[in-house]
């Protein structure tokens, strides 16, 4: 090993191509190492720019003293929301109950003539199991004014029911067909 050393170490004192090569070399790791403490730090101070925005965000929303009075808005506006809601126990009283409300509009409509009522299949709604989507077809000849009487029944309904699809057809006998939903949940059961 010693001999190693010693016949490197004579080489570089003889050969000055390979001093300037290994202080090149030298060199070129010094810069390296400046540039990665550099990209380091530039990484550390947009860190630090960025949770001192957030902990600003933080502070100005925490000094804020509506949130009470938020909380109690969106709760208020919760209930008046859940009022709107059909009830029924399962879904197939939901549907029982949408398609027994749709058939006796249709009849104050008058639009019983050649009418054809389909109940489609209960979605259930994503994030509450006992909240139902019923949605109902309706093909039937047009008239303005049938169709008119049905749109406004739908419109002054105090629960959801949303028209989701309109179609009118002009053809030799004008037809329509309706597609309409309404949202059920299921009674609460107090204990």
């Amino acid at each position: 090993m010693s001999k190693t050393f010693s016949s490197l170490s004579t080489e570089l004192r003889k050969n000055t191509r390979l001093r300037a090569g290994l202080w090149l070399i030298v060199a070129i790791s010094i810069s390296y190492l400046v540039l990665l403490l550099n990209d380091y730090q530039v990484k550390l101070q947009q860190e630090h720019q960025s949770a001192s925005t957030r902990l600003n965000q933080l502070q100005t929303i925490t000094s804020q003293t509506q949130w009470l009075e938020r909380a109690a808005q969106a709760q208020a506006l919760r209930s008046q929301l859940q009022v709107k809601f059909w009830q029924a126990n399962t879904q197939g009283l939901a549907q029982a109950t949408f398609q027994k409300w749709l058939d006796t509009e249709m009849k104050r409509a008058k639009l019983i003539k050649k009418a054809y009522l389909r109940i489609k299949s209960v979605l259930e709604m994503p994030n509450d199991t006992n909240a139902w989507k019923v949605t109902a077809r309706i093909d039937a000849p047009f008239t303005q004014r049938s169709l008119n009487r049905l749109l406004f029944a739908i419109a002054q309904h105090p629960l959801f029911i949303v028209t989701e699809r309109l179609e009118i057809r002009h053809s030799r006998t004008p037809r329509l067909t309706l597609i309409v939903s309404a949202y059920f949940k299921a009674p609460v059961v107090s204990s």
